[in-house]
């Protein structure tokens, strides 16, 4: 059995995860921008409890976690970015109102729910979910300071947001986190891409 991640119609608050549309980021905290300058697509965001209800970590629960990626309709340019950089992500309590710097972000946004497949998992299971086993389409990533935490493949999200089409390159993103974070951090992980 593993923890399936199914992306839903309706909108969601800040303590629900979700996907697309704009963060509940706080004033003080800048939007995160890319190697180019520009700012980042927000892609997802997810409660710290429900992080922590689905794996292994320790993250303050008033925290949310939001991912941030290189993205372009109009250029090709951010595949590589995507592909060498991966994508930013940020721990942090949210604010009562949405914060939107990205001109054309994820719409409409959908919840993020999960379902409780009956079937095994494996390391070649490339569905999206939460916990479970990672299924690495290159090597696998072993960064020391950070674990894998879910993943969410390209075929699933072009469903969920057919006018983002290509955010994954085709491949499934990971996030990767540090196992504790136990206040606001700016650099609470890694959002890598691979693909075949």
């Amino acid at each position: 059995m593993f923890n399936e991640l199914v992306f839903i119609d309706g909108t969601p608050s800040s303590s629900e995860p979700y996907l697309g549309g704009d963060p509940y980021l706080p004033t003080a905290i800048a939007w995160p921008k890319g190697s180019e300058g520009g700012p980042l697509l927000h892609l997802a965001t997810f409660p710290a409890a429900f992080i922590n209800k689905y794996t292994n970590f320790n993250l303050d629960s008033q925290l949310v976690i939001s991912i941030f990626t290189p993205y372009s309709k109009t250029s090709d340019a951010y595949i590589e970015t995507i592909m060498t950089e991966g994508g930013k992500v940020i721990a942090y309590k949210p604010s009562v109102l949405q914060m939107g710097a990205y001109a054309d972000p994820i719409t409409p946004s959908k919840k993020i729910t999960v379902f409780e497949n009956p079937n095994e998992d494996s390391n070649e299971n490339g569905i999206a979910k939460i916990g479970g086993i990672p299924a690495w389409i290159q090597d696998d990533e072993n960064l020391k300071t950070l674990d894998y935490a879910l993943q969410i493949n390209s075929s699933r999200l072009n469903k969920a947001a057919p006018y983002h089409k290509g955010i994954l390159v085709g491949g499934i993103g990971y996030l990767m986190l540090k196992k504790n974070i136990p206040c606001q951090d700016i650099d609470a992980g890694k959002f890598l891409i691979q693909t075949s």
